[in-house]
């Protein structure tokens, strides 16, 4: 067993967000711990809320954690403030032995171009670099890499080339229900070598979390002394089962499931 810190947001419903890391790394037999950096609500208008908790309590619940815990892996989510985002990247960079996984969650419903562009810049020039994994969707992708759409595999294998440039080893875009095609894909770019992942789409709504899930089993596998492709491969394959098993909610919401009856 290993510990594993996630430094990300909540999320209300408790699909995604630090809620579903901690319950992943559980489901994968490690110790987890968090800071949380943000609180995310679904209000009952269907309106997406995010309220930033102060950066300094942020590096606070870090420091204290790294005083206290013994760690090897953090998993990064949602920070949502891009001077928090700069502390963290630079409090990080003191302690060159973690492997960190970063999942560039954008949340910019509510933000100024100019707010998306310092966060954008910040993420790609302070966290990036630092990261074993980065695990954007297409949305993501699109954005730190530039293109202006990403529908094909010569175009996923593009921006995963343009993100790796920035600073990660591998890079991991998760295809999900927005590329085209019968089946949910995944890219994972490292170095000059493409592996695709694929498994059939499936129409359940329980898929709230099911990109931070993804995330956060590729942590714990690669904490438990896994190799970057057996992780993402096992991890796709979590993920899948728990939307499968997921939880269905009121108003068409559903999370995935992590854990519950699955077998590793």
């Amino acid at each position: 067993m290993s510990n594993i810190l996630t430094i990300a947001g909540s999320d209300t419903l408790g699909g995604g967000g630090l809620q579903a890391d901690l319950k992943t790394f559980e489901a994968f037999g490690h110790f987890g711990v968090s800071a949380v950096t943000c609180l995310a609500t679904v209000m009952p208008d269907q309106t997406f809320q995010i309220q930033n908790i102060e950066t300094e309590t942020v590096l606070a619940q870090i420091e204290a954690i790294l005083h206290y815990v013994p760690l090897t892996t953090i998993k990064i989510g949602l920070i949502n403030d891009a001077t928090t985002l700069e502390k963290i990247g630079h409090l990080l960079q003191k302690q060159p032995h973690l492997q960190i996984i970063t999942d560039p969650v954008l949340a910019f419903k509510e933000t100024t171009d100019k707010l998306q562009q310092h966060y954008l810049d910040s993420l790609k020039d302070v966290l990036l670099p630092q990261s074993l994994v980065v695990t954007p969707n297409l949305v993501e992708a699109q954005l730190l890499s530039g293109l202006p759409q990403i529908q094909t595999r010569a175009e996923l294998e593009q921006a995963a080339t343009i993100i790796q440039s920035l600073g990660p080893q591998h890079v991991v875009i998760k295809g999900g229900q927005r590329f085209p095609g019968d089946d949910a894909i995944d890219l994972l770019h490292s170095g000059t070598t493409n592996h695709y992942l694929s498994a059939p789409r499936l129409t359940s709504a329980t898929r709230n979390g099911a990109g931070c899930t993804l995330s956060a089993a590729i942590t714990a596998e690669i904490a438990s002394g896994h190799a970057v492709y057996p992780a993402v491969k096992a991890a796709k394959q979590f993920v899948y089962h728990g939307i499968q098993n997921g939880i269905q909610l009121r108003h068409g919401f559903g999370n995935v499931r992590q854990g519950g009856s699955y077998e590793f």
